[in-house]
């Protein structure tokens, strides 16, 4: 098998050394790629793009068996569904506390989601740091993955110079696994951030039909959102308590783009909510001004 190789050299790059804009890491090793900037961007863009139900190319073209992703292509909106920063303090925010009898819509309702916004929001962000930080790690080990070496050679042997044939797998790669890394911890941790006594609840990676219907067929998903915020409702005293989603939350790892517009509107207007979809940006990752 080819040996594993990054856009910065023959043994996979040292990555994080702030050259395509990232918060510096302290690693060593340097280099360059010979890749011209706009060749590179194109298809960084391509790759970014690929696999997200409702696109017209595929953006996600992770190993074989990889959980593909959804949504569509980035836009240029980066504060599109951001929320105001939380002051840290001494002690967390208050649990919130659903009242499944009442409206999506209803004032209390909406400030019952709010809180439970407030309350998880530092732990996601946290999260979202951890992943990048596990990608950042094991940059190489991940790039070595047969899966991405596969991709890299049918790459080459398509015409794509190296370099870029490097640069647009390592982008892909790390990405990928980010997302596979977040959705691992809010799994893990959703009864932690709310407890299910909270009628709130977290989950990640749920795909959703055009008309807001939750689906497990990746065919059938026209968008999924990295993490859902959900309430349980009770739309009258003889049936059932259901899940509702109340909020979305979309990881963004790129340097260049954010939620886009389109995708944010789609998501609110299928599935109801009081409030467009939130990013989740690792600090690590700060979204380029240039």
């Amino acid at each position: 098998m080819t040996r594993p190789r990054g856009p910065r050299g023959g043994d996979g790059g040292q990555g994080g050394d702030g050259s395509d804009g990232a918060v510096p890491r302290q690693r060593t090793g340097q280099g360059g790629s010979s890749a011209s900037i706009s060749e590179s961007h194109q298809m960084i863009t391509q790759a970014a793009t690929a696999g997200r139900p409702g696109n017209s190319a595929s953006r996600n073209s992770g190993p074989a068996g990889a959980t593909p992703r959804n949504g569509e292509p980035a836009g240029t909106n980066p504060r599109d569904g951001e929320s105001p920063q939380t002051p840290e303090t001494d002690s967390p925010p208050p649990l919130p506390q659903n009242d499944a009898t009442l409206k999506k819509d209803d004032p209390q309702t909406l400030e019952q989601i709010e809180a439970a916004r407030v309350r998880v929001r530092q732990r996601l962000q946290e999260l979202s740091d951890e992943a990048w930080d596990h990608v950042d790690t094991n940059r190489d080990s991940i790039l070595a993955q047969e899966g991405y070496q596969r991709q890299r050679e049918k790459m080459i042997e398509g015409g794509m110079r190296e370099e870029v044939a490097d640069l647009v797998v390592e982008r892909t790669a790390m990405g990928t696994e980010a997302h596979r890394h977040l959705d691992n911890s809010v799994t893990n941790e959703a009864a932690t951030m709310l407890p299910p006594e909270t009628g709130f609840r977290l989950r990640s990676e749920v795909g959703f039909d055009a008309d807001g219907v939750e689906t497990s067929r990746v065919k059938d998903q026209e968008f999924r959102p990295d993490v859902i915020l959900e309430r349980q409702y009770q739309p009258s005293a003889d049936d059932k308590a259901e899940w509702e989603v109340a909020h979305a939350y979309d990881l963004k790892t790129g340097l260049k783009t954010g939620i886009a517009p389109g995708w944010a509107t789609r998501v609110t207007e299928a599935l109801n909510l009081p409030n467009r979809p939130e990013e989740l940006r690792p600090t690590q990752r700060p979204l380029s001004t240039d």
